[in-house]
């Protein structure tokens, strides 16, 4: 399953794309970027709020790095974007 980021990163505002839709349960992910660059990652169901994405540390393709970070999506009447950050779990 594939989750498509609209910029080379994750922040609060940052369009997201679930071709395939919100998958019922937690699920190991695929996601891509606008440099073209993928990364492992995992949509988790949480209950009663909106759904996390964590993504895997990876390297943008200007070679930047970015550590494993976990992010709240929303769902709104444009489609989904990425609404926070979450703090670094353990």
């Amino acid at each position: 399953m594939w989750v498509l980021l609209k910029d080379t990163h994750a922040y609060p505002g940052c369009g997201v794309e679930l071709p395939e839709g919100l998958p019922a349960s937690d699920r190991d992910v695929l996601v891509g970027f606008s440099d073209g660059i993928e990364a492992p990652g995992r949509i988790e169901a949480v209950a009663g709020e909106a759904p996390v994405l964590t993504v895997a540390a990876y390297r943008t393709a200007r070679g930047t790095r970015i550590e494993r970070k976990s992010w709240r999506l929303r769902q709104g009447k444009d489609g989904w974007t990425v609404a926070a950050r979450l703090p670094a779990g353990p």
